[in-house]
């Protein structure tokens, strides 16, 4: 390559782990070389050298970089560079920030389009003298560099670059499909499929699936776990790894089986393993251990209690020894998973590389079984080689030239594990350095730790990863990036949406030791246990990770160096995080304390102002926040989110303006005037009882804004709940860029939902670019269905419920595009058949619905993409079920279907069982599906038959209102029209604690036979019937599933929220669980089995919080403390019958406003306009 091309490819390159700051740090003298920028002659002729001296040495590094294989020389050169670079623009920025002052940015040239670079005061803080001579010190050293280099004779290390690709894998959702991946073992899944759902022993059994790293067991475990989970009462699949914290591994085990989040660190492991032991007695349970280790299963298998409930523990590891252990020196209980043969390799090889065999070209088959041959049947191999291969089947030299250096590096007779190093490090050697960067950073996280997505994209960007291009927003490259290296293998995904889109990943452990090896030699990451004796970090730290395996030897770090650090992720134990004074030069900063502080109780960052360079600050812990009373001078903060109780939020941080994501706890108290953050994306959770109107009005000037999460927390009074509703809709229209609208219940008080799409006369223009419209249940109910929702073409994701379903509603949205997943929720039976017609839904992958009454019709082409099916309806006393799906054998890609059945009023054990039979039946229809049918049995799935109460409409103070607030002037008969629509929205009072029992799939329901008075019982409900149908009695749960314990009667279906979306659906996850004294450990996020390799379709999608649907006892103990008496059954539906209409309050554009009463206390009853339907909505104050 020409060195013209050298330095202009330098000049263009970000923040990497090859070249340092060199990048970002030209960029940064080209632009103060701008005409606008009057500088002193002799300051700007030095600035001139330095930037020639610069582009001459990163153009060298750029070259000594792509060396296949470079020598100490050059290795030790190209350190001392980066370093110099780093060193160069730490000067220059502190030069830039001296003369800065308040009110004037010096943003880095990665800067997002709503801001700029502003330095026209540069460096007049200082004497042009000291300033000059600065700049000559720095060229100095620079001049130095490149003497070293000739005196290094390094011309000739550079003679031969190894090859890079750069394009992009043009194999869509490697990872869609997890199945596709388990080729060549159907005959072990068969085996353990039998030992866990048909072996006849009652004790408590283990099997552990023994190999090599990359073999598959991680894949296989996941895969039954996903499956079969659910025929459990509970379930947990954790990750071990080789650093022995068992006091981790049992808290993460304890969390999952418990659907809460408790603290790993805050019990002793003795405590752990009796509360587990306590908690799984006389239970059905099944649990993975993933990836365990010598020192760990001694003392883990203690916590678990034998019994005769069939309960089975699957573990995998990579030592006979360890396998053993587990299975009691029983070889009979241990799988031994071997490499792949070879036509299963080259079957996994072919789908990645081309689709299949056929299709791969003649001059490649040749070389391409040589590459199948040195991955030694090994398909993370396979999968690593494949995917770097698959972007390039037009290039035949290049995979002969990368045949040969494998065969080169591995001896005549390699083991696996040197077979998977050679194939991870040539991976690693051909990625781009942008790639290699992003790849290294994940080294930041500790081991077995599973890293969401959106986290990962927007610390790459603060970290300046990822430059601009004038046709790309940063975010959508750094999305490029990463679905780059999950198509190249190098980082697992963990969850997996209905869209295919990956939410979350983790590394191999093979890879993970790749990367650190990589990491620690370009001194890029530096991750420190300091619980153990800190060695050979005498270097300049640029990137620090701390954490700790054992709590009893965590000690603050010593000996290191820390002043020039720019990102620290910290882990842990808050005594031992290093003084914030420390950090001067952070861009990055995450702290995640959790579990027992040893006394404290707040975390003091009131000096985090003076890391003036901070551009992300993630915080995550169970105590009390203390910001700074001002924040004013954080002017590069980007992305500010805090999943803990704050002190106050400072009141000027309305005023940071490079702000793009805010992200605080839903009963936070934002400041007033939150519309003037111009910049931000992203707001969450905006917390409608805790703000107030007019910054509700405010919203409005968020016009970047296209993630927004609502809640509503804490009761305020009737008139501010009112006035905060009509606010919302008067603002939220303004939005045009939004993509993702989520209303959700608050974590505390009063769970309320107003749509934000009220007030429009028609589909509006910001629907258009709508992409996730979260209706939440059971807060949310249209009275009919919304069918201008048909108009919003680019949505994917539609969660409503609704009253009534009429034949051809659904014909209203059948035609869209983009729509991928769809819930339904239909709370009186219809009274005919849903029919869909050919080429109804043509991108439809998932559809829920659940109705009292299951009666659907499939026409041939209809859902032609569909792959499961959620179905749950109510069996009826001496009812017969000629017709639930006809038609079902139309769905020619439905590959799951669960099924939900509940019990009528008046329905008994018969009724249930022909119900269940006749479902079965139904379904064995399908040519293609196979015998086993996942059922449910619930005690109800929700419906209501009451007859509508209607409600008229006329008013006068919320037209006062709406004048007020926007300036409309409306005609009595505009008043009417809009008022004769509205939502109809039901509420509930529902405690923090029980909030955080509610999980995937769950809604509080009662009978129509158990009519209590709603806010007399409702603790006692949620306690008891807040819990997911999975725990139930499951249909072919086990080989003798009538002798297998029940601990707990069935539970009700309850609804679900499912995150999808948005390839930023992560972004707008709900709001934390308040039980903020028994956090669940980061490092074990709860997979749910509905997952199907992390398959998320129904989750509380934070950072940390993953719940499963909880077992039948795990609220047992939540519940005796509320009511000694059996559980009640609430109905929702029963609100607004229950309530008594009394005056009426006011009226405007948007419906009427009665007050409604009984003897529990007051509701306000609004009719809303909403896509020109009539609607109902309440809200209920206590």
């Amino acid at each position: 390559m020409s060195s013209s091309l050298l330095t202009t490819s330098a000049m263009e390159a970000p923040m990497s782990s090859s070249l340092g700051a060199m990048g970002p740090l030209l960029r940064k003298l080209h632009s103060l070389l701008a005409p606008d920028h009057r500088l002193p002659k002799p300051l700007k002729h030095g600035i001139e050298l330095l930037k020639e001296d610069l582009e001459e040495l990163s153009a060298d590094l750029l070259e000594q970089s792509m060396a296949d294989t470079p020598n100490h020389k050059a290795v030790y050169w190209m350190d001392e560079v980066r370093e110099l670079s780093y060193e160069v623009e730490d000067c220059i920025d502190d030069m830039m920030l001296r003369h800065a002052g308040d009110g004037v940015k010096t943003r880095a040239v990665r800067s997002h389009r709503v801001s700029r670079v502003k330095v026209y005061r540069l460096f007049k803080s200082l004497k042009p003298s000291t300033r000059v001579s600065k700049i000559t010190e720095l060229r100095t050293l620079v001049l130095e560099a490149s003497e070293r280099r000739e005196r290094y004779h390094l011309d000739d290390c550079a003679s031969r670059s190894s090859p890079v690709f750069t394009r992009h894998n043009p194999v869509p959702g490697l990872y869609g499909q997890a199945t596709d991946f388990l080729v060549g073992i159907d005959d072990l899944k068969i085996k353990l499929t039998k030992w866990l759902t048909e072996d006849a022993d009652q004790q408590l059994k283990v099997m552990c699936i023994d190999g090599p790293a990359g073999v598959g067991k991680t894949t296989l475990a996941k895969q039954l776990y996903c499956e079969l989970g659910e025929q459990f009462d509970c379930w947990a699949f954790v990750r071990a790894s080789r650093t022995s914290d068992t006091k981790r591994l049992l808290g993460d085990i304890l969390s999952q089986v418990q659907h809460c989040r408790l603290p790993s660190y805050s019990c002793e492991v003795q405590n752990l393993i009796d509360n587990l032991t306590k908690y799984l007695q006389d239970k059905r349970y099944f649990i993975v251990i993933d990836d365990l280790w010598e020192t760990t299963w001694d003392i883990v298998k203690s916590a678990f209690p034998d019994g005769n409930n069939y309960s089975r523990i699957i573990t995998t590891a990579e030592t006979d020894g360890v396998a053993l252990e587990c299975c009691g020196s029983q070889s009979d209980n241990i799988l031994k998973m071997k490499p792949l043969g070879s036509h299963a390799s080259a079957e996994l090889f072919f789908s990645i590389v081309c689709g299949s065999e056929h299709r791969c070209p003649d001059q490649l088959k040749e070389v391409s079984y040589r590459f199948i041959g040195k991955c030694g049947g090994l398909p993370l191999a396979t999968i690593c080689i494949a995917g770097l291969l698959a972007s390039q089947t037009d290039n035949s030299e290049l995979w002969h030239h990368l045949q040969k250096c494998l065969c080169s590096n591995l001896s005549t007779s390699p083991t696996l594990e040197e077979m998977l190093k050679e194939v991870l490090n040539l991976s690693y050697s051909c990625l781009p350095h942008y790639l290699k960067t992003c790849l290294l950073y994940l080294a930041m996280y500790p081991e077995g730790f599973t890293m969401w997505k959106v986290d990962l994209l927007k610390q790459w960007i603060s970290e300046g990863f990822i430059t601009a291009k004038e046709e790309k927003e940063v975010e959508e490259i750094a999305d490029s990036y990463f679905y780059e290296l999950v198509n190249k293998g190098m980082i697992q995904p963990e969850q997996i949406n209905h869209n295919d889109e990956v939410l979350s990943c983790t590394l191999h452990h093979t890879v993970r030791d790749l990367i650190m090896y990589k990491s620690k030699e370009e001194n890029f990451i530096t991750s420190i246990d300091y619980s153990k004796a800190i060695t050979g970090n005498s270097n300049m730290v640029r990137r620090l990770s701390l954490h700790f395996s054992s709590a009893k030897y965590a000690t603050k770090p010593s000996g290191v160096i820390l002043s020039q650090s720019r990102s620290l992720f910290f882990f842990g134990l808050l005594r031992c995080l290093p003084s914030d004074v420390e950090f001067k030069l952070l861009r990055v900063l995450i702290l995640d304390f959790w579990g027992n502080q040893y006394g404290h109780t707040s975390l003091n960052l009131t000096r985090i102002c003076s890391l003036v360079h901070l551009r992300y600050l993630k915080i995550s812990c169970d105590i009390i926040v203390e910001l700074p009373a001002q924040m004013r001078g954080l002017q590069y903060m980007e992305t500010l989110e805090i999943n803990a109780r704050l002190s106050a939020v400072p009141l000027d941080i309305i005023h940071l303006p490079s702000l793009l994501h805010l992200s605080l706890r839903d009963e936070t108290n934002l400041p007033d005037g939150i519309g003037r953050i111009r910049s931000l994306r992203t707001l969450q959770y905006f917390d409608l009882g805790n703000n107030t109107e007019d910054n509700v009005l405010s919203l409005g000037g968020l016009m970047n804004l296209q993630y927004l999460h609502l809640t509503y927390s804490t009761v305020q009074s009737d008139e501010h709940l009112k006035r905060n509703m009509v606010a919302l809709a008067s603002s939220v229209i303004k939005l045009v860029n939004l993509k993702s609208v989520i209303l959700a219940p608050g974590a505390l008080s009063t769970a309320i939902y107003h749509d934000v799409l009220s007030s429009v006369y028609s589909p509006p223009v910001f629907l258009q670019g709508l992409q996730k419209l979260d209706l939440l249940p059971p807060i949310c109910m249209f009275s009919s269905f919304p069918k201008d929702i048909g108009a919003v073409r680019k949505l994917c994701y539609l969660n409503l419920v609704v009253r009534e379903l009429r034949r051809n509603d659904i014909d209203s949205i059948t035609g869209l595009p983009a729509l991928t997943v769809l819930s339904l929720y239909v709370r009186q039976p219809p009274a005919e058949s849903i029919i869909f017609n050919n080429g109804a839904f043509p991108a439809l992958k998932y559809f829920k619905y659940m109705c009292g009454v299951l009666c659907l019709a499939f026409q041939e082409g209809a859902l032609p993409n569909v792959h499961r099916l959620k179905l749950g309806f109510n069996a009826r006393k001496g009812q017969q079920y000629d017709v639930l799906l006809a038609g079902i054998q139309h769905l020619v890609n439905l590959k799951k279907i669960d099924g939900i059945i509940g019990a009528a009023e008046g329905a008994e054990e018969p009724d249930r069982s022909a119900a269940e039979s006749a479902f079965k039946d139904t379904i064995h229809k399908h040519s293609r599906f196979p015998s086993y049918v996942n059922v449910k049995r619930v005690d109800w799935v929700e419906e209501e038959n009451e007859p509508r109460t209607e409600v008229n409409s006329s008013s006068s103070k919320c037209h006062e209102i709406l004048q007020e607030q926007r300036g409309v002037n409306e005609t009595e008969e505009d008043t009417k029209q809009f008022a004769d629509s509205g939502v109809t929205n039901q509420i509930m009072q529902m405690s923090p604690q029980h909030m955080d029992l509610c999980a995937a799939d769950t809604k509080l329901t009662m009978p129509s036979n158990n009519r209590m008075s709603f806010p007399e019982k409702l603790h006692d409900n949620i306690a008891a019937e807040a819990v997911s149908f999975s725990c139930t009695t499951s249909s072919g749960s086990s080989p003798k599933s009538s002798s297998a314990p029940s601990s707990h009667h069935s539970l009700p279906e309850t609804y679900t929220w499912d995150p999808e979306g948005s390839p930023w659906s992560r972004a707008l996850s709900p709001p934390t669980p308040r039980n903020t004294s028994a956090p669940q450990s980061a490092m074990h996020p709860m997979l749910s089995p509905e997952d199907h390799i992390s398959r998320a379709e129904g989750t509380w999608s934070t950072a940390y919080f993953h719940p499963l649907p909880l077992p039948p006892s795990a609220i047992s103990q939540v519940k005796a403390t509320l009511s000694n008496q059996p559980a009640p059954k609430v109905e929702m539906s029963l609100v607004a019958g229950q309530w008594e209409k009394r005056k009426l309050i006011g009226s405007g554009t948007f419906g009427d406003v009665y007050e409604a009463t009984n003897r529990y206390g007051s509701v306000i009853h609004i009719s809303l306009w909403l896509f020109m339907l009539n609607s109902e909505c309440w809200f209920t104050s206590i």
